[in-house]
């Protein structure tokens, strides 16, 4: 009995560098946004509320939340190279900027 794992691509369709297709929507984006703000808002609201306060605690919030958005930023700028492929993973990246250690 064959098992097919439901990440395989059926179709055999490839990104413009021979790897297996992006299928994610605008819709499927917006939503894992939403799941991890409010998943993590609502875990650590309460919490950093309690322990510092009204006002240190929402504003210490905005700042993670900030410092959240930017690195989300930095590492979207790494997803490609500078000759247009694809980086696969985050050590490529790391590798393609930093050279090999």
């Amino acid at each position: 009995m064959a098992v097919q794992h439901s990440l395989e691509l059926d179709n055999g369709s490839c990104d413009d560098d021979g790897h297996p297709a992006r299928t994610g929507t605008l819709w499927s984006c917006v939503a894992h946004i939403i799941t991890a703000v409010i998943g993590s808002g609502v875990l650590s609201l309460a919490w950093s509320t309690s322990q510092l306060g009204w006002l240190a605690g929402p504003i210490a919030l905005l700042i993670f939340a900030i410092i959240t958005y930017l690195s989300a930023f930095l590492l979207s700028d790494c997803y490609r190279t500078n000759d247009g492929t694809r980086n696969k993973s985050y050590m490529d990246a790391v590798r393609m900027y930093l050279g090999s250690f």
